[in-house]
Protein backbone atom coordinates (compact mmCIF):
# COMPACT_ATOMS: atom_id res chain seq x y z
CA UNK A 1 0.00 0.00 0.00
CA UNK A 2 1.46 3.31 -1.01
CA UNK A 3 2.17 6.13 1.36
CA UNK A 4 -0.48 8.34 -0.31
CA UNK A 5 -3.22 5.79 0.26
CA UNK A 6 -2.19 5.34 3.88
CA UNK A 7 -2.32 9.12 4.44
CA UNK A 8 -5.83 9.30 2.99
CA UNK A 9 -7.01 6.41 5.19
CA UNK A 10 -5.53 8.16 8.23
CA UNK A 11 -7.33 11.40 7.41
CA UNK A 12 -10.66 9.61 7.06
CA UNK A 13 -10.11 7.91 10.40
CA UNK A 14 -9.50 11.22 12.08
CA UNK A 15 -12.68 12.62 10.61
CA UNK A 16 -14.65 9.63 11.76
CA UNK A 17 -13.35 10.06 15.29
CA UNK A 18 -14.45 13.69 15.57
CA UNK A 19 -17.32 14.28 18.06
CA UNK A 20 -20.69 14.29 16.31
CA UNK A 21 -22.62 16.51 18.81
CA UNK A 22 -20.49 19.63 18.91
CA UNK A 23 -22.29 22.59 20.54
CA UNK A 24 -23.64 25.01 17.99
CA UNK A 25 -22.79 28.69 18.30
CA UNK A 26 -25.60 30.79 19.78
CA UNK A 27 -27.89 32.41 17.21
CA UNK A 28 -27.23 36.02 16.40
CA UNK A 29 -30.07 38.15 17.77
CA UNK A 30 -30.61 41.39 15.92
CA UNK A 31 -32.35 43.97 18.10
CA UNK A 32 -34.42 46.35 15.98
CA UNK A 33 -33.92 50.03 16.63
CA UNK A 34 -36.57 51.68 18.83
CA UNK A 35 -39.63 52.94 16.97
CA UNK A 36 -39.54 56.62 16.20
CA UNK A 37 -41.89 58.55 18.48
CA UNK A 38 -44.46 60.56 16.63
CA UNK A 39 -45.20 60.97 12.94
CA UNK A 40 -48.93 60.21 12.96
CA UNK A 41 -51.14 63.28 13.46
CA UNK A 42 -52.96 64.23 16.64
CA UNK A 43 -55.81 66.66 15.93
CA UNK A 44 -57.22 69.08 18.49
CA UNK A 45 -60.42 70.78 17.29
CA UNK A 46 -61.90 73.64 19.29
CA UNK A 47 -65.49 74.01 18.14
CA UNK A 48 -66.99 77.46 17.81
CA UNK A 49 -69.73 76.91 20.37
CA UNK A 50 -70.14 80.51 21.49
CA UNK A 51 -69.90 81.22 25.20
CA UNK A 52 -69.07 77.58 26.00
CA UNK A 53 -66.39 74.95 25.51
CA UNK A 54 -66.10 71.73 23.55
CA UNK A 55 -62.87 70.29 22.13
CA UNK A 56 -62.39 67.07 20.17
CA UNK A 57 -58.98 65.40 20.47
CA UNK A 58 -58.33 62.71 17.88
CA UNK A 59 -55.38 60.73 19.18
CA UNK A 60 -52.81 59.33 16.73
CA UNK A 61 -53.90 55.76 17.56
CA UNK A 62 -57.49 56.45 16.42
CA UNK A 63 -59.14 56.99 19.81
CA UNK A 64 -61.18 60.12 20.46
CA UNK A 65 -61.63 62.33 23.53
CA UNK A 66 -64.21 65.10 23.79
CA UNK A 67 -63.47 67.68 26.48
CA UNK A 68 -66.79 69.27 27.52
CA UNK A 69 -69.96 69.28 25.45
CA UNK A 70 -70.93 72.90 25.06
CA UNK A 71 -74.09 74.70 26.14
CA UNK A 72 -77.60 73.27 26.38
CA UNK A 73 -79.75 74.26 23.39
CA UNK A 74 -82.57 74.76 25.92
CA UNK A 75 -80.81 77.12 28.32
CA UNK A 76 -83.40 79.57 29.64
CA UNK A 77 -82.99 83.09 28.32
CA UNK A 78 -80.54 82.14 25.59
CA UNK A 79 -82.83 81.06 22.75
CA UNK A 80 -81.59 80.90 19.17
CA UNK A 81 -77.84 81.41 19.85
CA UNK A 82 -77.64 78.40 22.19
CA UNK A 83 -79.61 76.23 19.78
CA UNK A 84 -77.31 77.25 16.91
CA UNK A 85 -74.18 76.55 18.98
CA UNK A 86 -75.44 73.06 19.83
CA UNK A 87 -76.37 72.29 16.21
CA UNK A 88 -72.90 73.32 15.09
CA UNK A 89 -71.27 71.10 17.70
CA UNK A 90 -73.31 68.04 16.76
CA UNK A 91 -72.60 68.54 13.06
CA UNK A 92 -68.89 69.02 13.74
CA UNK A 93 -68.47 66.01 16.01
CA UNK A 94 -70.39 63.61 13.77
CA UNK A 95 -68.56 64.73 10.63
CA UNK A 96 -65.15 64.53 12.33
CA UNK A 97 -65.70 61.05 13.76
CA UNK A 98 -67.43 59.55 10.73
CA UNK A 99 -69.29 56.94 12.78
CA UNK A 100 -66.52 56.25 15.29
CA UNK A 101 -67.38 56.46 19.00
CA UNK A 102 -66.06 58.91 21.56
CA UNK A 103 -63.78 56.84 23.79
CA UNK A 104 -63.87 59.37 26.64
CA UNK A 105 -66.17 62.33 27.31
CA UNK A 106 -64.39 64.49 29.89
CA UNK A 107 -66.46 67.13 31.70
CA UNK A 108 -64.27 69.69 33.43
CA UNK A 109 -66.95 71.01 35.82
CA UNK A 110 -70.74 71.09 36.28
CA UNK A 111 -71.71 74.34 34.60
CA UNK A 112 -74.27 74.37 31.81
CA UNK A 113 -71.86 75.82 29.21
CA UNK A 114 -69.61 72.77 29.67
CA UNK A 115 -72.02 69.86 30.18
CA UNK A 116 -75.32 71.26 28.94
CA UNK A 117 -75.00 69.61 25.53
CA UNK A 118 -74.39 66.08 26.85
CA UNK A 119 -77.92 64.65 26.32
CA UNK A 120 -78.14 65.85 22.71
CA UNK A 121 -74.61 64.60 21.99
CA UNK A 122 -75.39 61.11 23.28
CA UNK A 123 -78.37 60.94 20.93
CA UNK A 124 -75.98 61.36 17.99
CA UNK A 125 -72.69 59.72 18.99
CA UNK A 126 -71.80 56.60 20.97
CA UNK A 127 -69.77 57.35 24.10
CA UNK A 128 -67.80 54.60 25.83
CA UNK A 129 -66.76 56.40 29.03
CA UNK A 130 -67.85 59.59 30.80
CA UNK A 131 -65.84 61.41 33.48
CA UNK A 132 -66.82 64.28 35.78
CA UNK A 133 -65.88 65.53 39.25
CA UNK A 134 -68.89 63.97 41.00
CA UNK A 135 -70.13 67.30 42.37
CA UNK A 136 -73.42 69.23 42.31
CA UNK A 137 -75.45 66.08 41.80
CA UNK A 138 -78.56 67.93 42.95
CA UNK A 139 -78.33 70.46 40.11
CA UNK A 140 -80.60 69.97 37.09
CA UNK A 141 -77.90 70.29 34.37
CA UNK A 142 -75.84 67.61 36.12
CA UNK A 143 -78.84 65.32 36.60
CA UNK A 144 -79.84 65.77 32.97
CA UNK A 145 -76.35 64.88 31.77
CA UNK A 146 -75.88 61.89 34.07
CA UNK A 147 -79.31 60.49 33.30
CA UNK A 148 -78.40 60.53 29.61
CA UNK A 149 -75.09 58.80 30.35
CA UNK A 150 -76.86 55.99 32.21
CA UNK A 151 -79.56 55.68 29.56
CA UNK A 152 -77.00 55.28 26.78
CA UNK A 153 -74.79 52.81 28.65
CA UNK A 154 -71.59 54.85 28.97
CA UNK A 155 -69.34 53.92 31.87
CA UNK A 156 -69.34 56.64 34.53
CA UNK A 157 -66.12 57.73 36.26
CA UNK A 158 -65.69 60.29 39.05
CA UNK A 159 -62.32 62.02 38.98
CA UNK A 160 -60.97 62.86 42.41
CA UNK A 161 -57.46 63.94 43.51
CA UNK A 162 -55.02 61.13 42.78
CA UNK A 163 -57.24 59.46 40.18
CA UNK A 164 -55.82 58.13 36.93
CA UNK A 165 -57.26 58.71 33.49
CA UNK A 166 -60.09 56.27 32.62
CA UNK A 167 -58.50 56.01 29.17
CA UNK A 168 -55.16 54.16 29.26
CA UNK A 169 -51.95 55.54 27.80
CA UNK A 170 -50.84 54.52 24.33
CA UNK A 171 -47.65 54.41 22.29
CA UNK A 172 -46.02 57.77 22.84
CA UNK A 173 -49.17 58.95 24.63
CA UNK A 174 -49.69 59.88 28.28
CA UNK A 175 -53.02 61.05 29.72
CA UNK A 176 -53.01 62.69 33.13
CA UNK A 177 -55.79 64.33 35.17
CA UNK A 178 -54.71 67.76 36.38
CA UNK A 179 -56.31 68.79 39.66
CA UNK A 180 -55.03 69.85 43.09
CA UNK A 181 -54.57 67.48 46.00
CA UNK A 182 -57.28 69.50 47.75
CA UNK A 183 -59.62 71.93 46.03
CA UNK A 184 -59.51 75.54 47.27
CA UNK A 185 -62.13 76.75 49.80
CA UNK A 186 -63.92 78.60 46.99
CA UNK A 187 -64.88 75.22 45.50
CA UNK A 188 -66.66 74.13 48.69
CA UNK A 189 -68.25 77.56 48.96
CA UNK A 190 -70.11 77.08 45.70
CA UNK A 191 -67.72 78.27 42.99
CA UNK A 192 -67.87 75.34 40.59
CA UNK A 193 -65.15 76.91 38.44
CA UNK A 194 -62.61 76.22 41.17
CA UNK A 195 -63.67 72.55 41.21
CA UNK A 196 -62.53 72.07 37.61
CA UNK A 197 -60.76 68.82 36.71
CA UNK A 198 -58.11 69.45 34.09
CA UNK A 199 -56.64 67.00 31.61
CA UNK A 200 -53.16 66.91 30.11
CA UNK A 201 -52.34 64.85 27.03
CA UNK A 202 -48.69 64.33 26.06
CA UNK A 203 -47.82 62.98 22.62
CA UNK A 204 -44.05 62.60 22.29
CA UNK A 205 -42.71 66.18 22.39
CA UNK A 206 -46.16 67.80 22.08
CA UNK A 207 -48.74 68.38 24.81
CA UNK A 208 -52.13 69.97 25.34
CA UNK A 209 -53.61 71.12 28.65
CA UNK A 210 -57.30 71.66 29.43
CA UNK A 211 -58.20 73.50 32.64
CA UNK A 212 -61.91 74.18 32.16
CA UNK A 213 -62.83 77.32 34.10
CA UNK A 214 -60.24 76.99 36.88
CA UNK A 215 -59.66 80.43 38.38
CA UNK A 216 -56.66 81.90 40.17
CA UNK A 217 -57.41 80.18 43.49
CA UNK A 218 -57.30 76.72 41.89
CA UNK A 219 -54.52 77.62 39.45
CA UNK A 220 -52.28 78.39 42.44
CA UNK A 221 -52.67 74.77 43.59
CA UNK A 222 -52.24 73.12 40.20
CA UNK A 223 -49.15 71.34 38.97
CA UNK A 224 -49.51 71.43 35.16
CA UNK A 225 -46.75 68.86 34.80
CA UNK A 226 -44.22 71.26 33.35
CA UNK A 227 -44.36 73.47 30.28
CA UNK A 228 -47.14 72.68 27.83
CA UNK A 229 -47.27 73.15 24.07
CA UNK A 230 -50.96 74.07 23.69
CA UNK A 231 -53.17 75.62 26.37
CA UNK A 232 -56.95 75.89 26.55
CA UNK A 233 -57.28 79.34 28.08
CA UNK A 234 -59.18 79.12 31.37
CA UNK A 235 -62.70 80.51 31.81
CA UNK A 236 -63.11 81.80 28.26
CA UNK A 237 -60.42 84.46 28.69
CA UNK A 238 -61.80 85.92 31.91
CA UNK A 239 -59.66 88.14 34.13
CA UNK A 240 -60.23 85.68 36.98
CA UNK A 241 -58.13 83.00 35.28
CA UNK A 242 -54.75 82.85 33.49
CA UNK A 243 -52.89 84.29 36.47
CA UNK A 244 -49.25 85.28 35.78
CA UNK A 245 -47.92 82.57 38.11
CA UNK A 246 -49.90 79.86 36.36
CA UNK A 247 -48.91 81.04 32.89
CA UNK A 248 -45.29 80.98 34.06
CA UNK A 249 -45.68 77.36 35.17
CA UNK A 250 -47.47 76.23 32.01
CA UNK A 251 -45.35 78.37 29.63
CA UNK A 252 -47.51 77.55 26.57
CA UNK A 253 -46.34 77.99 22.98
CA UNK A 254 -49.90 78.18 21.63
CA UNK A 255 -53.25 78.99 23.23
CA UNK A 256 -56.95 78.99 22.30
CA UNK A 257 -59.77 81.05 23.81
CA UNK A 258 -63.28 79.63 23.44
CA UNK A 259 -65.88 82.36 23.95
CA UNK A 260 -68.87 84.01 22.37
CA UNK A 261 -68.80 87.09 20.21
CA UNK A 262 -69.54 90.45 21.86
CA UNK A 263 -73.21 90.74 22.84
CA UNK A 264 -73.92 87.24 21.50
CA UNK A 265 -76.18 84.99 23.55
CA UNK A 266 -74.93 84.46 27.09
CA UNK A 267 -71.74 86.44 26.40
CA UNK A 268 -73.88 89.57 26.63
CA UNK A 269 -73.59 89.20 30.42
CA UNK A 270 -69.99 87.90 30.58
CA UNK A 271 -68.08 90.05 28.07
CA UNK A 272 -65.25 87.59 27.33
CA UNK A 273 -62.40 87.68 26.53
CA UNK A 274 -60.86 90.42 28.64
CA UNK A 275 -58.15 92.77 27.44
CA UNK A 276 -55.80 92.18 30.40
CA UNK A 277 -55.91 88.42 29.88
CA UNK A 278 -55.14 88.69 26.18
CA UNK A 279 -52.22 91.00 26.92
CA UNK A 280 -50.79 88.51 29.44
CA UNK A 281 -51.10 85.69 26.93
CA UNK A 282 -49.36 87.71 24.24
CA UNK A 283 -46.37 88.27 26.52
CA UNK A 284 -46.04 84.55 27.23
CA UNK A 285 -46.67 83.27 23.69
CA UNK A 286 -44.44 85.65 21.77
CA UNK A 287 -44.53 84.94 18.05
CA UNK A 288 -45.43 87.35 15.27
CA UNK A 289 -48.19 89.93 15.38
CA UNK A 290 -51.43 88.43 14.14
CA UNK A 291 -55.00 89.55 13.54
CA UNK A 292 -56.79 91.87 15.94
CA UNK A 293 -59.14 90.36 18.50
CA UNK A 294 -62.16 92.16 19.94
CA UNK A 295 -61.81 92.32 23.73
CA UNK A 296 -63.60 93.91 26.67
CA UNK A 297 -61.53 96.36 28.70
CA UNK A 298 -63.07 95.40 32.06
CA UNK A 299 -63.06 98.95 33.41
CA UNK A 300 -66.79 98.73 34.06
CA UNK A 301 -69.29 95.99 34.77
CA UNK A 302 -70.23 93.92 31.75
CA UNK A 303 -73.94 94.30 32.45
CA UNK A 304 -75.22 97.19 30.40
CA UNK A 305 -71.77 98.07 29.05
CA UNK A 306 -71.82 99.76 25.67
CA UNK A 307 -69.76 99.23 22.55
CA UNK A 308 -67.22 101.84 23.67
CA UNK A 309 -65.84 99.36 26.21
CA UNK A 310 -64.90 96.90 23.48
CA UNK A 311 -61.78 97.39 21.40
CA UNK A 312 -59.72 95.58 18.77
CA UNK A 313 -56.20 94.67 19.87
CA UNK A 314 -53.51 92.91 17.79
CA UNK A 315 -52.56 89.51 19.18
CA UNK A 316 -49.81 86.95 18.75
CA UNK A 317 -50.23 84.67 15.76
CA UNK A 318 -49.99 81.82 18.28
CA UNK A 319 -53.18 82.91 20.02
CA UNK A 320 -56.44 81.67 18.54
CA UNK A 321 -60.01 82.60 19.48
CA UNK A 322 -63.20 80.91 18.32
CA UNK A 323 -65.09 84.23 18.41
CA UNK A 324 -62.72 85.55 15.73
CA UNK A 325 -61.43 82.41 14.01
CA UNK A 326 -64.42 80.05 14.11
CA UNK A 327 -63.52 76.39 14.61
CA UNK A 328 -59.81 76.05 15.38
CA UNK A 329 -58.17 72.75 14.39
CA UNK A 330 -54.53 72.39 15.42
CA UNK A 331 -52.46 69.38 14.37
CA UNK A 332 -49.19 67.99 15.71
CA UNK A 333 -47.05 65.02 14.76
CA UNK A 334 -45.47 64.93 18.21
CA UNK A 335 -42.61 67.22 17.29
CA UNK A 336 -43.43 69.98 19.79
CA UNK A 337 -45.29 72.22 17.36
CA UNK A 338 -48.91 72.67 16.26
CA UNK A 339 -50.10 73.80 12.84
CA UNK A 340 -53.58 75.09 12.09
CA UNK A 341 -55.46 73.09 9.47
Amino acid sequence: MTRGVLAAIGALALVGCAPRNEPKPPPVVVTPPPATCGGAPMRVRFFDVGQALSVLVELPDGRAILVDAGESPKRPGCGAPCAAWNDHLLDGVTSSLGGRPIDLLWITHPHSDHLGGVPELLEKVAVKAYADNGRDLDKKPVQRARNAVVAHGAKLHEIVPGAKSPLPDGTGLTLRPILPETFPPSCAQGDANDCSIGLRIDYCKSSVLFTGDAEAAEEALLDPGGPVTLLQVGHHGSETSSSPSFLAKAAPKYAVISSGKPHEGTNATYCHPRKKTVEKLDQVLGGQQGKALRVFDGAVSCKGAGEDHWSDVPTSDRLFATARDGDVTLVTTGDGTFVRK
